[in-house]
């Protein structure tokens, strides 16, 4: 709200008369909050104690072109949804919202 209010202001506008900040809630497939990290990734610490480290295994870069050609060919013949399941194919974490 605090940054609406500043970006309104910014404008030369004033909240609530020039503009009205309303509030309409989670959009399908939004988020209130990010996940740093997933059940099971490899995380260490550091000498600060709110930074973490990940350490992962790097994935083979003639898998991922692979990947990410058969993804760009999908793009132009496939639905929406499909597409979202092809998503899912290359990063397991994806939770699609299929309509």
């Amino acid at each position: 709200v605090d940054l609406a209010r500043q970006l309104i202001e910014l404008n030369g506008l004033v909240p609530d008369e020039d503009i009205l900040i309303e509030f309409t809630g989670l959009r399908p497939g939004e988020k209130l909050f990010e996940e740093l990290s997933h059940q099971g990734e490899n995380i260490t610490s550091t000498h600060h104690p709110k930074i973490m480290r990940f350490i992962a295994k790097p994935t083979d870069m003639t898998e991922v072109r692979r990947y990410f050609a058969t993804l760009e060919a999908a793009i132009p013949t496939q639905e929406p949804n499909q597409l979202k399941l092809l998503l899912k194919q290359g990063v397991p974490e994806y939770k699609p919202f299929i309509a």
